[in-house]
């Protein structure tokens, strides 16, 4: 007996499991595919060129890089350098920040993008 009762002569639309699976398909398909593309769009990791990249790009479009090109660390790093540098000002500890500057390839933002020669490197 059912709970629902249906008036006579009218049918419970139901969607038969062959009808359904092409959709299931298509969603497992379309999951595959997000999936991929989030593997291969993944995050850039932290390196030294990968941020040499990163600050490049900023350099050329002059202001922030696209979201795809950031990389997580790399503006930390040269806060503390350009911070070193402003400190010391000069001598060997000044030189050392020059030095991880350059190695970094660090530019900071500003209109124009702030080089190392813009803070005395």
């Amino acid at each position: 007996q059912r709970l629902c009762p249906v008036p006579r002569g009218q049918r419970t639309p139901t969607k038969p499991a062959a009808a359904m699976a092409p959709s299931a398909i298509r969603l497992v398909v379309l999951a595959a595919v997000m999936l991929v593309g989030l593997v291969e769009a993944g995050p850039v990791h932290f390196s030294v060129e990968n941020c040499q990249g990163m600050h490049e790009t900023m350099k050329k479009l002059g202001g922030p890089v696209p979201p795809s090109e950031f990389v997580a660390g790399c503006n930390e790093v040269c806060a503390k350098v350009k911070g070193l540098k402003e400190y010391w000002q000069s001598g060997e500890m000044a030189s050392y920040a020059c030095n991880e500057g350059k190695k970094y390839g660090c530019t900071w933002e500003g209109t124009p993008p702030v080089t190392l020669a813009d803070i005395g490197c």
